[in-house]
């Protein structure tokens, strides 16, 4: 499954793996869903994670939030690594992203980073 990671860093990478690869990132003890806007384009539904038990224990993640805030999320304090998956709305789980998608939230990341200037 493909995804998009910001680390807890704020470095960019596109990566993937087997189906639950992405709980590795995040954290599989509790992935918390962030609801993200409709791409352009009609490319399908996305939506990012973070880890809510992992924000004790984190920082905050400025270039990862503003990334999601870019993509549709509420403005907030976003902790720890952020992840970006497809999802599926019918049975209500992560899915992988594809190429035409990974190319928007990429270009909500640099645009994340002009933000932070």
């Amino acid at each position: 499954m493909r995804f998009v990671l910001i680390d807890a860093g704020g470095d960019l990478h596109v990566t993937g793996g087997g189906a639950d690869a992405w709980l590795e990132d995040v954290g599989d003890t509790n992935p918390t869903r962030v609801p993200l806007a409709p791409l352009d384009g009609g490319l399908g539904p996305i939506t990012g994670w973070v880890n809510s038990a992992g924000s004790p224990t984190h920082s905050v993640n400025p270039l990862g939030g503003q990334t999601l805030v870019n993509l549709g999320a509420p403005a907030g304090d976003y902790y720890g690594p952020v992840l970006v998956t497809g999802w599926d709305p019918v049975v209500e789980r992560a899915i992988g992203i594809h190429s035409d998608q990974s190319v928007q939230i990429v270009a909500a990341y640099d645009a994340a980073e002009a933000q932070q200037g």
